[in-house]
């Protein structure tokens, strides 16, 4: 994924969408806004960050960065 990806909401993982605003050495960051208003960030996502981060059911982890490139894998939070 790269700055301004758009991750569709997953409905049934109460959680999303998100946009890619950023990748680079630093991390990836995502954020939302939901239909209700309620924003969220993950800022500085990275591979070796001990786990992936979790929003209400979904689970995000960041596989690889490459220049401008991230790898994410989404799943449900167990």
């Amino acid at each position: 994924m790269t700055k301004g990806t758009e991750i569709p909401r997953a409905d049934g993982l109460r959680a999303g969408p998100f946009t890619v605003s950023a990748v680079g050495a630093e991390g990836v960051d995502l954020s939302s806004v939901d239909a209700s208003g309620f924003a969220s960030n993950l800022l500085g996502q990275r591979p070796d960050q001990g786990g992936p981060s979790t929003v209400n059911e979904l689970s995000i982890a960041v596989l690889a960065i490459a220049g401008d490139t991230a790898k994410l894998r989404l799943f449900p939070a167990e």
